[in-house]
């Protein structure tokens, strides 16, 4: 039972005095303050020191801001990592990261004849190197992933894990985007013969990066993932071509 003149155990007091039910609404509360009373001394300091408080947050998102693009554009970004996180191998890393791009621009150039084609050879080649690539991308994702490596800087250098730094649009093998708009316009034996010449230049170029990786990677799994590619895209080269001929 409450005692006369004082709040029930347990209520809620508000530093003013006054308990939960008969708190007086303030002007932090939506209204004006009742029975003529100002707003608590320490609401007022709150509003008073809102203006700093939020030119401090603003410079710190700006400070945040600038540190991650500069990050950005110095390669991978790494996540706060677990103590099993495994050790980046430079070449390892290097590879994964840019075969991983590489592959993309394969598996969209034979999304683009697959709807298209009407020649049973380009399409069945088409649809191997998509199943295949986006294999190997997976497994390029995951070795990065195991290595807290979450973001690669799609503008970046590449190659530098194997002495060739080249800007990323550069990499050898890789379609310009006009050819891939000619790739995404053309029809017929047309679209079919700019496919097989788009994507066995591809093909030479990504053997050319995978034989360094099976050389001197550091991880047993990278290097027998590289060998298998240059295997792999070596056959590959081999039918598109004859495949071409036949156009």
């Amino acid at each position: 039972m409450a005692v006369a003149g004082k709040p029930a155990l347990g209520a809620e007091v508000d530093p003013e005095g006054h308990d939960a039910g008969t708190r007086p609404t303030d002007v932090g509360r939506g209204g004006p303050p009742e029975h003529g009373r100002a707003p608590s001394n320490r609401r007022r300091a709150l509003v008073l020191a809102a203006p700093a408080l939020i030119v401090v947050l603003v410079a710190a998102a700006v400070a945040i801001g600038y540190r991650a693009g500069v990050s950005s554009t110095e390669g991978p970004t790494t996540t706060a990592a677990p103590p099993n996180t495994l050790v980046a191998q430079p070449v390892d890393v290097g590879f994964a990261a840019d075969m991983s791009d590489h592959h993309e621009q394969a598996v969209q150039m034979s999304l683009m004849i697959m709807d298209k084609t009407t020649n049973p050879g380009v399409r069945a080649h088409a649809v191997q190197i998509l199943a295949s690539q986006r294999r190997e991308s997976g497994m390029f994702q995951q070795f990065l992933i195991d290595r807290g490596i979450t973001f690669m800087d799609p503008r970046r250098t590449v190659m530098a894990w194997m002495g060739e730094p080249t800007p990323s649009e550069e990499m050898p093998g890789l379609a310009t985007a006009e050819q891939l708009i000619a790739l995404n316009a053309a029809t017929g034996e047309d679209a079919d013969r700019l496919f097989l010449d788009l994507m066995i230049r591809h093909h030479d170029g990504g053997i050319h990066m995978a034989e360094f990786a099976a050389d001197h990677a550091e991880t047993q799994s990278m290097r027998d993932l590289a060998a298998r590619i240059v295997l792999d895209q070596q056959r590959e080269v081999n039918d598109l071509e004859q495949l071409r001929a036949e156009l």
